[in-house]
């Protein structure tokens, strides 16, 4: 996985806000809230709307990127930072998403291993 995609989605179990802002602002500098509901929160960073949206899956929450102006070129590579960051499971998908693909594939982050799995979500 080498091509960069265009966005990235990672989902978070059982996490704060204020754990993503935290390590968003350590990754990326000052963020600027552009929209809180009871649910979700979308920041502005450097050049690239950030939403977090809580208990999309279960116990997990979302993390979209929606521009791809990260220094990861993919899921995998933001989901492994983020698990040794934030010391999470963290989950995502092994491709980049296309209109007309079935569902990808999964990886999951846990204790430290990735492991490849099925994820109806």
């Amino acid at each position: 996985m080498t091509d960069k995609f265009p966005d990235i989605e990672i989902y978070l179990l059982k996490v704060e806000p204020s754990q993503i802002a935290e390590w968003l602002s350590h990754q990326f500098g000052e963020l600027k809230e552009i929209k809180h509901t009871s649910k979700s929160t979308t920041w502005q960073t450097s050049g690239m709307d950030i939403q977090f949206t809580q208990d999309v899956a279960k116990k997990f929450s979302s993390l979209w990127f929606k521009t791809n102006n990260t220094p990861w070129n993919n899921d995998l590579e933001c989901a492994r930072e983020a698990h040794k960051s934030i010391e999470t499971e963290v989950r995502c998908s092994v491709a980049s998403w296309q209109e007309d693909d079935d569902q990808p594939g999964w990886i999951k982050l846990i204790r430290g291993e990735e492991k490849a799995f099925d994820w109806n979500i």
